[in-house]
């Protein structure tokens, strides 16, 4: 009588146990670079931790702290010198709505005038953070909010046809 509710109990107790084993990122990256990591003083290793980073940090801790990033590239500087920029894209989406009259805009009066709503999506990529290094340690990093979008486009992005 007790063992089919024991047996459900301690599979899932079971699977909770493996699901809160699972490394987050930052753990798992820091299993790749252990020697940097293990170089750390307690307040740096707490914020690389958190998936922060500051200025003064190598590669090897921006590595740990944000991940691989989507696009790094070399640029010269003026009076020579070359500084290092990593780029960490993200995935944005804007979302339309517009109501409209259930037959287009010249309903007849004796039709029902429930509205019906028009939705779409606009998915964008953009460059969330960027870290600049100069001889391997960052000098500035920023951290950018999806860009603004003014106003709602009178096209569908789906059909490219006008409301």
């Amino acid at each position: 009588m007790w063992k089919r509710p024991l047996l459900v109990f301690t599979l899932g107790v079971l699977a909770l146990a493996m699901a809160g084993c699972q490394s987050s990122g930052v753990a798992q990256r820091r299993a790749q670079r252990p020697e940097a990591y293990q170089s750390l003083d307690p307040a740096t290793r707490k914020l690389v931790n958190q998936g922060r980073i500051q200025n003064g940090m190598d590669t090897n801790l921006v590595f740990i702290a944000w991940g691989q990033p989507t696009d790094a590239f070399s640029i010269a500087v003026p009076g020579g010198g070359q500084r290092l920029i990593w780029n960490y894209e993200e995935k944005w989406a804007y979302e339309f709505k517009r109501r409209t009259p259930p037959f287009g805009y010249a309903t007849p009066p004796s039709t029902d005038q429930t509205e019906r709503t028009r939705r779409w999506r606009v998915p964008i990529t953009y460059v969330a953070k960027s870290v600049t290094f100069t001889d391997g340690k960052v000098i500035e990093w920023k951290k950018h909010d999806p860009p603004a979008y003014s106003q709602p486009t009178d096209v569908s992005p789906e059909t490219g046809r006008r409301f």
